[in-house]
C-alpha cells in the first residue's frame, strides 16, 4: 500500500521556506514600523500636572530625548480619563528639553548638502564629538579639511565656532572653507555673526514641529535657557531647563570667543572671497592681539593660497610660533622656502598629531615627497598607509617605493589591494595597467609582462595594454614578436579613433632598430601629424634616417620642419621662459633639455653629412635659447659662427684703456725681417708717464726744420735720472717715440724681438711694427698656458677688440666670467654686454634675425 498522508490531517502544501536572515528576533515578529507622530503622555507630580515625551523622537539629524511641558492653572481634581488628547487645546510652558545627535547620523545627513564642495561629488564627512565641541573634517579625493568646533551656547542660541582649520591640497583659506561648510549645514536654521555661526533659538524651533505633530499646541520657551553640553563617545547633548544657569564655557570655548570678536571682519571677507580686503583686517586684528597664534595662522593661509608669498607667510608664522609646530601650514611653507628637512619634521609631527586619518595619509604623503632616501620614504608612506588604508594615491606612492628597493613581492601585494578596493572591469583594468607600466619601467620585464596579461583579462582589445605587453616583450629580447603586437596594438588605436602617434613612433623605432627598414620606418615617423606631442622627435628621427640612406634633401626638409615646430611654440615668449617646459601652453612635452639635444643633433647632421653651416647655426642657436648656459652648445655654436664669419674690416683702434695696477706682460714677436734686431730684449716700462727731457740747448744760428734729420726728431736725449738698466735691456725712456698717426716703416731704431708691455700699454708694439694678429696669437699662447692670468687675458681682450674679433672676444670674455673671481667678474662684464650689443646690430644689419635674438636675449640676462 502506497504511503500518503494520514487521514483526518490536511497535507502541507510546499513553498519556498522562510529566509534565516530574513527572520527577526522574538520569534519572528516583524518590528513595529516607526510612527511619524510623537507618542506624549501626562505626568502628574507635586500638585502640576504636564506633557511629556512618551519616547525619544526624530526631527531631521537630532533626536528630542526629554520633552517637559508643565499646564498651568489646574486645579484638582481633574479627570484624567481623556489622556493628552484632553488637554491638547491647552497651551503650557516648557519646563525641559534635551536633545541629542549621533555623529555618524550627523554626518549622513550632512554629507548630500556639501556636495562639490571639495570635488564633484558628496565628500567622505567626519564629525566626532571632542572637548566642548566637535571635530568635522571633509576628503574627496587628495583634497582633505579637517577643524574644531567650538560650542559656546548663549540664553536661547547656539554660538558654533570653527577653530584650527587646516588642509591639504585646497584652493582657499582653510577656516574660510570651515566657516563655509558649517554655514552650509546649518542652512536656513544659522547665520554669520563675526566669526561663528548661529543658531538661532534651536529650542522654539523644535517645539514646534513636535508637539504640533503630535496635535498639541506648541508651549510658551520664554525664560528656558541652555544649562549643559555634553560631548560623549560618539553623540553629542544638549540641554535645556526653564530659568537655567549658563553652563561654564571650556578654555577653547573662551578663546574661540575672543578670536571671532577680533577676527569678525576679516573672517565675513574671507569667506566672501575678498582675500585682500580680508588680509588687511587679520593684519589690524593683529595689532590689537599680537602674536596672536590662530590670527597669524590666518594671514598665512591667505598669503599661502595666492602663491608667491611663501617667505613672508613663513615671517608671518615664526613671529607667533616655530614653523615646525605650525602643522600643514608650516610644512608647506617650509617646502616652499627650499627646507625639505624642515618641511618634512613639520608634516611629520602634524601627521601624527592629526585625529583624521585620512589628513594624517596625505600628510605622510607630502613629507615622503620631499625625502630622497629611499628607506625613509618607505617608512613614512608605511606610517601614511596605516593612518588610511583605503586612499588611492598612498597606494600607488607605495607600491612605486617598494620597486624602487626591489620589494616586487610588497608592490603586487599594493596592486592586489587596489584591484580589490576597484569597482567594475574598467577600474581594475586601469589598476593592472599602471601597475605594469610601473613595473616595466623599473626594469622588471617578466612581472611586468604578466601584470600586462592580467591588464588584458579585463580588457582584450585594449590598444594601451597590447602597447605595453609589446614593449616587456622588446625588453626581454622578443623584438620580432613586439613588432607584431605593436602592429595589432596601432590597428586596435586605429579602429577606436585613438591617437596612433606614439604607436607609429615605436613601430618605427622597431623597423629601424630589429629588422633595419629604414624606408619603412620613415614612412612610419613622417604620418605622424605636427600637432601630436610625438611630432618633435619624429622629424628628428625622420632626418636621422633619410640621412642615413642617403636622401640629403628628406633629411633637411625633416630637421627643418623641426627647427620650425620649435620655433613657433617658443614664439612669444619672454626670454626668461625660454628654457622652461611649464610656461603657460608650452608643447615641449619632453622638456627644454631633450628638446635641445634634439636640435644639437640635427645641428651635427646639416653639419657632418649635409655641410650646410648656415642651418646648423640656426638650430645651435635655437637650441641655446632653451638651454643658454649649456657649455656644449655654446662652444659648438661659436665655432660654426668663427666659419661662418667673414674677414673682420679694419676698425678703428680705440684708446688705451686705463688701470690703477701695474702688472708687466712679456711677449715675444718675431720682428719683421727686414729690420736689424739687436740682441737681449726691450723693457716697456710702467705706465706711468717718463718725465719730459730736458731742452737741448738752442743753437745760436737757426736751423732750418728741413735740414734736421729724422733720427734727431724723433730720439731724444736720455734723462740722467734713468736707472740703468742691465746689459742687452733698455727702457722705454730709451726707444725711439712715434705718433699713433704716423705709419711710416723707416724707424731710425732697431725693433726687439722681446718686449715686455704694462697693461694698458698693448698698442705700443705697433710702434715697433707688430702686428695685432701676431700679437693676438702671442698672447693666446701665453693665456693657454696660464689660464689664470687676468692681465693676460684682458690685453687680449684688447687685441681681439681693435681686430673686430667680436666672437672669438665673447668667448674670451665669456670664459673670464665662469672662471674669474668676483672683481673679475666685475671688470668683465660691462664688455660683455658690449660686446653682445655689437654681435646682435651686425646680425640684424646682415638680415640673421635668429642669431640676433639668440645675442638679445643673452644680453637681456645679463643686465643689472
Amino acid at each position: 500500500m502506497a504511503a500518503g498522508p494520514k487521514r483526518g490531517r490536511a497535507a502541507r502544501a510546499l513553498g519556498l521556506a522562510p529566509s534565516l536572515r530574513a527572520l527577526a528576533p522574538g520569534g519572528g515578529a516583524a518590528p513595529r514600523p516607526p510612527d511619524d507622530r510623537p507618542v506624549l503622555r501626562l505626568a502628574v507630580s507635586k500638585g502640576a500636572l504636564a506633557i511629556e515625551l512618551g519616547e525619544p523622537f526624530a526631527i531631521g539629524p537630532v533626536r528630542v530625548t526629554e520633552l517637559v511641558v508643565r499646564l498651568a492653572g489646574i486645579r484638582f481634581p481633574v479627570d484624567l480619563s481623556g489622556g493628552v488628547a484632553r488637554f491638547r487645546h491647552r497651551r503650557g510652558e516648557l519646563a525641559r528639553i534635551a536633545v541629542e545627535a549621533q555623529a555618524a547620523d550627523l554626518a549622513a545627513w550632512a554629507a548630500p548638502r556639501l556636495r562639490g564642495f571639495l570635488g564633484d561629488g558628496a565628500p567622505q564627512l567626519l564629525i566626532a564629538p571632542i572637548e566642548a565641541g566637535a571635530l568635522v573634517a571633509l576628503r574627496d579625493g587628495e583634497a582633505a579639511l579637517a577643524f574644531d568646533v567650538a560650542i559656546a551656547p548663549s540664553e536661547r542660541a547656539l554660538r558654533l565656532m570653527p577653530e584650527r582649520a587646516r588642509g591639504v591640497g585646497l584652493g582657499a583659506p582653510p577656516h574660510a572653507l570651515a566657516l563655509r561648510a558649517l554655514a552650509a549645514m546649518a542652512g536656513a536654521h544659522g547665520r554669520l555673526v563675526e566669526g561663528a555661526v548661529v543658531l538661532d533659538d534651536p529650542v522654539a524651533r523644535l517645539v514646534r514641529q513636535l508637539l504640533p505633530a503630535a496635535g498639541a499646541r506648541a508651549p510658551a520657551v520664554a525664560g528656558v535657557g541652555w544649562s549643559a553640553v555634553v560631548a560623549e563617545a560618539g553623540r553629542l547633548r544638549v540641554e535645556g531647563a526653564q530659568g537655567a544657569a549658563p553652563p561654564a564655557l571650556g578654555d577653547a570655548a573662551l578663546r574661540a570667543l575672543e578670536t571671532a570678536e577680533l577676527a569678525g571682519d576679516a573672517d565675513r571677507a574671507a569667506l566672501a572671497g575678498e582675500l585682500d580686503d580680508a588680509r588687511r583686517l587679520y593684519l589690524a586684528a593683529l595689532e590689537r592681539a599680537p602674536r596672536h597664534p590662530e590670527i597669524s595662522s590666518r594671514l598665512a593661509w591667505i598669503d599661502f593660497v595666492i602663491g608667491d608669498r611663501a617667505e613672508g607667510a613663513l615671517s608671518t608664522v615664526v613671529e607667533a610660533m616655530p614653523a615646525v609646530d605650525a602643522g600643514l601650514l608650516g610644512g608647506a611653507l617650509l617646502a616652499a622656502v627650499g627646507d625639505r628637512d624642515g618641511a618634512f619634521s613639520a608634516f611629520a609631527r602634524a601627521a601624527n598629531a592629526e585625529p583624521f586619518g585620512p589628513l594624517a595619509a596625505l600628510a605622510w604623503l607630502r613629507a615622503a615627497e620631499l625625502t630622497d632616501a629611499h628607506d625613509v620614504r618607505l617608512d613614512a608612506l608605511n606610517l601614511g598607509v596605516a593612518r588610511a588604508p583605503g586612499l588611492e594615491s598612498l597606494r600607488w606612492a607605495r607600491l612605486e617605493a617598494r620597486l624602487d628597493v626591489a620589494d616586487v613581492r610588497g608592490a603586487l601585494a599594493d596592486a592586489e589591494h587596489l584591484e580589490a578596493a576597484a569597482r567594475g572591469a574598467d577600474a581594475r583594468h586601469a589598476v593592472w595597467r599602471r601597475a605594469a607600466e610601473a613595473y616595466l619601467a623599473r626594469g622588471y620585464v617578466a612581472d611586468a609582462r604578466a601584470l600586462f596579461e592580467r591588464a588584458l583579462r579585463y580588457a582584450p582589445e585594449s590598444p594601451e595594454v597590447v602597447a605595453g605587453l609589446a614593449r616587456s616583450l622588446r625588453a626581454a629580447g622578443e623584438g620580432r614578436r613586439a613588432l607584431d603586437l605593436l602592429a595589432r596594438a596601432r590597428a586596435l588605436a586605429a579602429r577606436g579613433a585613438a591617437p596612433t602617434a606614439a604607436l607609429d613612433l615605436e613601430l618605427g623605432r622597431g623597423l629601424a632598430e630589429l629588422v633595419d627598414d629604414r624606408p619603412a620606418a620613415v614612412a612610419r615617423v613622417r604620418a605622424i601629424p605636427p600637432g601630436a606631442p610625438e611630432a618633435l622627435e619624429a622629424r628628428l628621427l625622420e632626418g636621422r634616417w633619410c640621412a642615413e640612406l642617403g636622401d640629403l634633401g628628406g633629411a633637411s626638409v625633416a630637421l627643418g620642419r623641426l627647427r620650425d615646430a620649435v620655433e613657433l611654440a617658443l614664439q612669444g615668449r619672454a626670454p626668461e621662459e625660454a628654457g622652461s617646459a611649464r610656461a603657460p601652453g608650452a608643447p615641449l612635452r619632453d622638456g627644454p633639455a631633450a628638446v635641445a639635444a634634439m636640435l644639437a643633433e640635427a645641428a651635427e647632421i646639416e653639419e657632418r653629412i649635409r655641410g650646410d653651416l648656415l642651418a646648423a647655426q640656426r638650430h645651435l642657436g635655437l637650441a641655446l635659447r632653451l638651454r643658454p648656459r649649456d657649455p656644449h652648445l655654446l662652444a659648438a655654436f661659436r665655432r660654426i659662427s668663427s666659419e661662418l664669419a667673414p674677414p673682420p674690416a679694419a676698425a678703428p683702434r680705440p684708446a688705451p684703456r686705463p688701470h690703477a695696477t701695474e702688472q708687466r706682460i712679456e711677449v715675444h714677436v718675431a720682428a719683421p725681417r727686414r729690420r736689424s734686431i739687436p740682441p737681449g730684449s726691450v723693457e716697456v716700462a710702467s705706465a706711468r708717464p717718463a718725465p719730459a727731457p730736458p731742452a737741448p740747448a738752442t743753437p745760436t744760428s737757426a736751423t732750418p726744420a728741413s735740414a734736421t734729420p729724422a733720427s734727431a726728431i724723433a730720439a731724444p736725449a736720455t734723462p740722467v735720472s734713468a736707472a740703468p738698466t742691465s746689459p742687452g735691456r733698455v727702457s722705454i725712456e730709451d726707444m725711439n717715440t712715434v705718433a699713433s698717426s704716423d705709419t711710416s716703416t723707416d724707424l731710425g731704431s732697431p725693433v726687439p724681438n722681446s718686449v715686455t708691455l704694462a697693461e694698458g700699454q698693448v698698442p705700443l708694439p705697433r710702434a715697433f711694427g707688430v702686428d695685432d694678429e701676431l700679437l693676438a696669437d702671442r698672447l693666446a699662447d701665453r693665456l693657454r698656458a696660464d689660464p689664470t692670468d687676468h692681465a693676460v687675458a684682458m690685453a687680449l681682450a684688447d687685441v681681439l677688440a681693435r681686430l673686430g674679433r667680436d666672437l672669438d672676444l665673447l668667448a674670451l670674455l665669456s670664459a673670464r666670467m665662469d672662471e674669474g673671481d668676483e672683481a673679475a667678474r666685475q671688470e668683465v662684464a660691462p664688455r660683455r654686454r658690449d660686446v653682445l650689443a655689437r654681435l646682435a646690430a651686425r646680425a640684424r644689419r646682415e638680415g640673421r634675425d635668429s642669431e640676433a635674438e639668440l645675442y638679445e636675449m643673452l644680453l637681456h640676462s645679463e643686465l643689472p
